[in-house]
């Protein structure tokens, strides 16, 4: 019997939250799609290949950002936009992970059903 990992299809414009995310989405049993640095990168594996879902963490000013979001709500794929979650600000790195981690997980838990 072949089980099916859901994808998650990931675009992070920074390298150690991207890390952080991928170890989060494997712990849960995700397929990682990505990480991907750039929302122009991130339609075209979407194009490639649709998601399941989508974790989005764009800091960077890119009109290619709202493209993608657009892309993935016209084929009903949810998203979860990372943003304000990020280790900026955070007086420790695991502030910020802990962060993340509290919406993230329950937001991955809820797409499942």
């Amino acid at each position: 019997m072949v089980s099916h990992h859901p994808r998650i299809l990931l675009v992070e414009d920074d390298p150690a939250t991207a890390r952080l995310v991928v170890e989060m989405l494997h712990a849960a049993d995700y397929e990682v799609d990505g990480p991907y640095a750039d929302a122009s990168d991130g339609i075209a594996a979407l194009a490639a290949r649709f998601p399941d879902g989508a974790v989005l963490d764009l800091h960077r000013a890119a009109d290619d950002a709202s493209l993608l979001k657009d892309d993935l709500k016209a084929y009903d794929i949810p998203f979860f936009d990372c943003a304000g979650t990020s280790q900026t600000g955070a007086r420790r790195p695991t502030q910020g992970r802990l962060q993340l981690e509290k919406r993230l997980l329950p937001w991955l838990r809820h797409m499942r059903h």
